[in-house]
């Protein structure tokens, strides 16, 4: 059995989420996503693109993990669990099978939460779980694990910040790959390449690289353009231990960046640290991105915002890394030592022809927050 931490954790972790579900008033609870089944119970692995389910009773035996035949080997290294349900492909049905399991476990005429954000539960396979079980009053509990996953474990945080020395590596070896003539493509490959030399498993998303005017777009991934003298390459991508991520974001310019270049970049990285500073325990989730609005302000950069300034960051599997809470305006957590997050005030200036992109993985502790990663916020300039 090979799990990121001992059975206790584990049996916390149920704990925790039962009594989560009693003060909803659920009788049970029907998860699918893949994160929220590892964090539970160490299942990884990506059957997830079939139908999947981990049942979970009110009482305090082991809940159900339903899936197809072929993931039976890694549920019984990788898990705890000891019975899965398995269904093979060709002769069963999936919905079918997980309808039977909430039966079995008396959940039938219950009331049951049920992760209506997934993207692991499509419409057709809802609609006929309905239909199959007339009796359950459904309720959306989509955000009841990961809600329950914000603060951190001293020992969660110690996977991310080895994630993030991973991090750092690989982006130093970008750092010194880039120069003219090498494709965007290329510098992917060497992150990849050099995250997994570091230890580091696939990560939710594949690293992302922009350069030139491409690199407004610095939400998109490499295309095969070579890089010329003059280019702003953006570069963003993720280290990853059992499963916990640490994100690192930073923009390069190949030779002498423009006096624009420089000023937009410099102002990022102040607006960057301001941020982290704004973002200790007490904190409302918003701070840093207000913290964040007051310095980019002075160059009138606010409008030039491509996203949140951040969002909390731990488990995840493709095809995202984000957690519930996100740092604007309306989020209602409260930050707390153990919280993991990203700061990312990330701009596209596409009328100017570039885009700036700057990101951490930080973590708020009792003194304030402190960014994972030990590599400066400045515009980094090659060549």
């Amino acid at each position: 059995m090979e799990l990121p931490f001992g059975l206790p954790t584990y049996d916390d972790r149920m704990r925790r989420v039962r009594a989560r579900m009693a003060e909803r008033g659920l009788d049970g609870l029907v998860v699918s996503m893949p994160d929220v089944v590892h964090w539970l119970t160490g299942v990884s692995s990506v059957g997830y693109l079939w139908p999947q389910a981990l049942v979970i009773d009110s009482g305090d035996g082991e809940p159900e993990y339903v899936t197809r035949t072929t993931e039976e080997p890694g549920v019984h290294m990788l898990s705890w669990l000891r019975a899965p349900r398995v269904y093979d492909i060709a002769t069963e049905d999936a919905v079918e099978v997980i309808a039977d399991t909430v039966r079995r476990h008396g959940l039938d005429q219950a009331v049951v939460g049920i992760e209506l954000g997934a993207f692991t539960l499509l419409p057709g396979n809802w609609d006929r779980l309905r239909a199959l079980l007339p009796g359950v009053r459904w309720v959306d509990a989509t955000d009841l694990v990961p809600g329950e996953r914000l603060v951190k474990s001293p020992a969660e945080i110690a996977y991310q910040r080895q994630a993030a020395e991973m991090a750092d590596h690989a982006m130093e070896q970008v750092f010194a790959a880039v120069r003219p003539g090498i494709s965007e493509t290329e510098l992917a490959g060497i992150a990849s390449h050099a995250l997994g030399a570091a230890g580091s498993e696939f990560a939710a998303i594949p690293p992302m690289v922009v350069s030139g005017e491409r690199s407004a777009m610095v939400h998109a991934m490499a295309s095969r353009r070579t890089l010329s003298r003059g280019d702003v390459v953006c570069v963003e991508f993720a280290g990853v231990v059992h499963r916990y991520h640490a994100v690192l974001m930073r923009t390069i310019v190949i030779g002498e960046p423009s006096a624009r270049v420089r000023e937009v970049a410099d102002c990022v990285e102040r607006a960057t640290e301001a941020a982290i500073a704004a973002a200790g325990p007490g904190a409302p989730a918003p701070a840093p991105d207000d913290a964040c609005n007051a310095v980019l302000g002075e160059l009138d950069l606010v409008r030039r915002r491509c996203h949140r300034i951040g969002y909390s960051l731990g488990v995840a599997y493709p095809p995202g890394w984000l957690e519930p809470m996100t740092l604007v305006e309306g989020d209602p957590h409260v930050l707390a030592p153990g919280m993991s997050f990203t700061v990312e005030p990330n701009l596209h200036l596409p009328d100017e022809g570039f885009g700036i992109k700057m990101g951490d993985t930080v973590v708020c502790e009792e003194g304030g927050a402190r960014s994972l990663s030990r590599l400066p916020h400045s515009l980094h300039v090659t060549g």
